[in-house]
């Protein structure tokens, strides 16, 4: 790992792979995959980090050469000599990457953000994955972009396959040799730049390190990281190695920069840049953006203007029609507009700044999405709600993630069961109405998004019967071993729901004469049965009275009469 150099992100990325990899030859459980991926996303922002630090350090070579070409332009070219090797590295690891994603998710892959791949209910949109497409059929773009999600992260074949199979066709490289190859003679190369910094050398060196493993048994390089390798590993390890190219990269540019004066670095990697605070605001919010200059002038603010502006040529520029003057402190201006109405709504603008050469501008454009605020309640099985039953529902909010909704209800109790996932639950305690209204983290306020009514009901009381009768018609054996009444809610939304019988009274004939008797639980009393075996053939035994609750609550139902004709 890097030195002193490295970022505290960076050092924490670093020590979390090395204890993941430790964790890796214990147990692979399903925990400890996934927290590979979350390191691989972490690297690669940090690549990304690099990446934005690089580009405005060349934009200094780039100034001092065009100012003083004679003095400059050398120092400039070994510069991008580095960025010429380093990208090329970066995008060789690029196509391993893309190559043993595809392999092990069948020819699918996500780019972009995470959060970018799911919808609302936490289901992956499938129109974006790529399908079947090779690394040298991808846009520019489509090849710069992290991934955004490993479905078989436990494959532990592919990696092997892919970068350092047991066999090769004769004259072919295995990918994990020429990747290593190509490590030592970058690393050479830095080498050879540095001068006599012997700090940073040893630094190069120890981040190069592609030596032989020694544990248990000596492994060379390409089989301790490619070979038995669960693909999430394979695939962090591949990320580790582009952020390690980069910040040497940055460190060694770094290093030859020196050479150039802090006159000639008084105006580097200009560029005028707009950082919105997010690019999804609801109608009524207001947008926010900060608005800099990528390097200024030591005691000198530039003047920034939001509208409409004309190229006049030659790096000239002029605003035009109506524009606004941003208040600009330390450099930096903050743009605010409230929204009225929903849509994509596009801004730019200017950044002037006064250099020692004259007036320089920086154009910038951005966009944002306005919408509606919106809340949606999803009834997962029916389209009311049952009291004293846990109801489930899915919620959401456009341009909001679960974890940052809440809700509540007027009629009972609301809890999250996968709030990841927009999975809530839902219990009235009375018949009626009850409205859930859903709230939102907006700038760290809690903000009211909608509410949504519903209809309250009891649940349907359940259905009597008698155990292995079919119909109304039944003999005396078959009726007195049933051993009393039962009840069933059956063809309801919920399953599981289970009743016992309370009470009920069975009315008849005995000997000729009107008879009956009241059971305080579901069995045939004594006076039932014999009801029931001295009742006469065709004659009718009336069950009335039934009364049941569900197991679990208190509540108490009537239910429908039964009348059964003795054979």
């Amino acid at each position: 790992m890097a030195g002193g150099n490295l970022s505290p992100r960076q050092k924490m990325i670093n020590m979390m792979y090395l204890v993941l990899t430790a964790l890796l030859a214990l147990n692979v459980s399903k925990e400890v995959l996934n927290s590979f991926f979350e390191v691989n996303k972490g690297i690669e922002r940090t690549t990304n980090n690099f990446n934005s630090k690089n580009e405005s350090t060349y934009a200094a070579f780039d100034n001092a050469a065009s100012n003083n070409p004679e003095k400059y332009q050398d120092v400039r070219d070994k510069a991008y000599l580095i960025k010429s090797k380093s990208d090329a590295a970066v995008l060789f690891i690029q196509e391993m990457k893309y190559d043993l994603v595809c392999k092990v998710d069948k020819n699918k892959i996500y780019f972009g953000s995470e959060s970018d791949i799911y919808d609302a209910d936490g289901d992956l949109i499938e129109t974006l994955a790529i399908v079947d497409k090779s690394f040298t059929d991808l846009s520019q773009f489509q090849k710069s972009m992290p991934i955004a999600y490993l479905k078989n992260k436990s494959n532990r074949y592919a990696s092997q396959d892919l970068f350092y199979p047991k066999t090769v066709n004769p004259g072919v490289k295995k990918r994990a040799t020429e990747l290593k190859e190509k490590i030592e003679e970058y690393r050479d190369f830095l080498i050879n730049l540095s001068g006599n910094n012997q700090g940073l050398i040893d630094n190069i060196n120890i981040v190069f390190d592609v030596s032989d493993r020694v544990g248990k048994k000596q492994q060379n390089w390409e089989t301790y990281n490619f070979v038995d390798m669960p693909s999430v590993s394979a695939l962090t390890i591949l990320s580790k190695i582009q952020s390690d190219l980069r910040n040497l990269e940055a460190d060694v540019i770094d290093y030859l920069k020196r050479d150039i004066d802090s006159k000639s670095l008084k105006f580097t990697s200009a560029e005028g840049i707009q950082i919105p605070k997010s690019n999804f605001v609801l109608r009524g919010d207001s947008f926010r953006s900060s608005i800099f200059i990528s390097a200024k002038q030591d005691g000198q603010d530039p003047e920034m203007f939001v509208g409409e502006y004309d190229s006049l040529g030659g790096g000239k520029y002029e605003m035009r029609g109506e524009y606004e003057v941003v208040k600009v402190l330390n450099g930096k201006g903050v743009f605010s507009k409230r929204t009225t109405s929903e849509g994509l709504k596009k801004y730019g603008g200017l950044i002037s700044m006064k250099t020692e050469t004259g007036t320089k501008f920086y154009p910038f454009n951005g966009e944002y999405l306005v919408a509606a605020k919106t809340a949606v309640v999803s009834p997962v099985k029916m389209n009311i709600l049952y009291t004293q039953l846990d109801n489930p529902i899915k919620v959401s909010v456009p341009g909001y993630t679960s974890s940052e909704i809440s809700a509540v209800v007027n009629n009972g109790k609301i809890k999250p069961t996968k709030k990841s996932l927009g999975e809530w639950s839902v219990r009235p305690v009375k018949e009626g109405k009850a409205k859930i209204t859903l709230f939102a983290n907006v700038d760290g306020k809690r903000t009211k998004m909608g509410e949504i009514p519903f209809r309250v009901k009891v649940p349907p009381p359940p259905t009597p019967y008698i155990n292995g009768v079919k119909n109304g018609l039944v003999d005396r054996t078959t009726l007195t071993s049933s051993g009393g009444v039962l009840a069933e809610l059956k063809n309801f939304e919920f399953e599981g729901l289970t009743y016992l019988v309370t009470e009920f009274k069975l009315s008849g004939t005995y000997k000729g004469a009107a008879a009956s008797d009241k059971s305080s639980n579901n069995e045939w009393t004594k006076k039932m049965k014999n009801i029931i075996v001295n009742s006469s053939s065709g004659s009718t035994i009336n069950i009335s009275k039934i009364k049941a609750i569900r197991y679990g609550t208190k509540i108490e139902q009537d239910l429908n009469d039964l009348v059964i004709e003795i054979k």
